[in-house]
């Protein structure tokens, strides 16, 4: 008795594993990642919170995404904590030094979606995708 109820349990977890397989791979197929922007200056207290969390929720989610990190002349520990953070994660880190720099990147991607989010902005911390 107890075998036949461990080869159906056996049988039943297999089978949800090849479906969330089969599933994991039709999804990520051509799946463009979506770009996120973030302008930062003195953001030391919250920039390595936003960063773990949006790679976190968008591997629980299954959608990719590409972070780039405009340092806009940050005087605190903003830029170590970014540079520290870039050896785990995929980022993007440029530092301006100019004032065009946000357009000139938002033009370079104009194909593709863009979510530009300034971290002293407490309207724009809605807009992490989490």
């Amino acid at each position: 008795m107890w075998i036949g109820l461990l080869g159906i349990i056996g049988c039943y977890g297999i089978s949800i594993a090849l479906i969330h397989l089969l599933f994991g791979i039709r999804n990520k197929r051509g799946k463009k990642p979506m770009n996120v922007v973030l302008v930062t200056k003195n953001n030391q207290s919250q920039i390595e919170w936003v960063i773990r969390s949006m790679f976190f929720f968008s591997r629980i989610k299954g959608k990719p995404v590409k972070a780039t990190i405009i340092d806009e002349g940050s005087s605190d520990e903003t830029r170590e904590i970014i540079e520290r953070l870039s050896q785990t994660h995929a980022l993007d880190f440029r530092i301006q030094t100019d004032f065009d720099a946000i357009d000139r990147f938002l033009r370079e991607h104009d194909d593709d979606p863009v979510v530009l989010i300034h971290l002293s902005n407490r309207e724009d911390l809605v807009r992490v995708p989490v």
